[in-house]
């Protein structure tokens, strides 16, 4: 598959808002948070989602038409990620703009509709790869399972450096410790999905065509002698051969890099310098991982031109 750079920024974007504003609150309800901290994650937040949104609309062919998006909400996951998204930015900004004007705690309740309507986008954004079944390597539930997990190291690691930044080590250490166990298991799940994608049975011809496997159908003739819009958007040829080289840099960035920097904060003591590289790292290898995960999609309708 042809990978979208706007879509992962938009997964990127929503990660660190998603993520980092849940692992504030949460903070906040166990141990009491200064309102300043609050109110800045939330303006992080805030600016986060809606330059995901933004980006987003890139990918769409005609985007005066982007507010359809929620027609379809009874049957599309597409959509309910669209309505999601903006029903959390929209709640973000409105408890903002309450917590800044008025000394009042009515926002929490804000907050904690924020927090699910958020988590609901995460989990819709990952149920419109998981359920499709015309590419196998994205319909397991490790890709859900990723999906969130990503949203949450992403965000945690954002989360740390808010909190040191605002002298709350004590915060900053719990923080630290939550981002180090997600990255751990997120390692572990995105192990497990290669190893599921070089382990199961792809489609062949013979299932296209209701055929028995005693002998194999071969393409003799392609359904297309020059490159269209399947053959391009839905095989990339280039990525193909880039991928073996860009996988390793992906886990070493995304995981090895955070952790080790993550287990050295927690061991030795929190500095500025180490919690920036560590979010800059997850996030750069983040952008690459999601770049190969596209590419490494196998779509079934490949069989017909023979790419499969």
């Amino acid at each position: 598959m042809h990978p979208p750079i706007s879509l992962i920024l938009f997964f990127l974007t929503a990660g660190l808002s998603i993520g980092s504003f849940t692992g504030i609150f949460l903070i906040d309800l166990i141990k009491g948070l200064n309102s300043n901290v609050i109110l800045i994650t939330k303006l992080i937040a805030t600016a986060l989602i809606g330059l995901g949104a933004f980006s987003a609309s890139f990918h769409l062919g005609h985007k005066m038409r982007a507010w359809k998006a929620i027609k379809r909400f009874n049957t599309s996951w597409l959509s309910r990620e669209a309505v999601f998204s903006g029903i959390f930015g929209f709640l973000l900004f409105i408890s903002f703009l309450i917590q800044l004007s008025y000394n009042t705690k009515a926002y929490i309740i804000l907050d904690i509709l924020a927090v699910i309507t958020g988590w609901l986008s995460a989990f819709s954004t990952a149920m419109i790869y998981t359920s499709n079944r015309f590419v196998p390597d994205w319909n397991t539930s490790l890709n859900t399972l990723y999906f969130l997990n990503m949203y949450g190291f992403l965000g945690t690691s954002l989360a740390s450096l808010i909190l040191y930044l605002n002298g709350n080590v004590e915060s900053t250490k719990i923080m630290l410790i939550i981002a180090l166990s997600l990255f751990i298991v997120g390692l572990v799940i995105r192990v497990a999905y290669n190893v599921r994608r070089y382990i199961i049975k792809l489609p062949t011809l013979n299932d296209a065509l209701n055929l028995p496997q005693n002998r194999e159908v071969k393409v003799l003739d392609k359904g297309s002698t020059t490159d269209n819009y399947c053959t391009t958007e839905f095989y990339y040829k280039k990525g193909k051969k880039l991928l073996p080289s860009l996988l390793p840099p992906a886990y070493i960035l995304t995981f090895a890099v955070p952790i080790m920097l993550l287990i050295t904060c927690i061991a030795k003591g929190t500095n500025t310098s180490f919690l920036a590289l560590s979010l800059m790292s997850a996030t750069v290898g983040s952008f690459i991982e999601r770049w190969c995960f596209f590419v490494e999609g196998r779509h079934v309708q490949n069989l017909y031109y023979g790419l499969l």
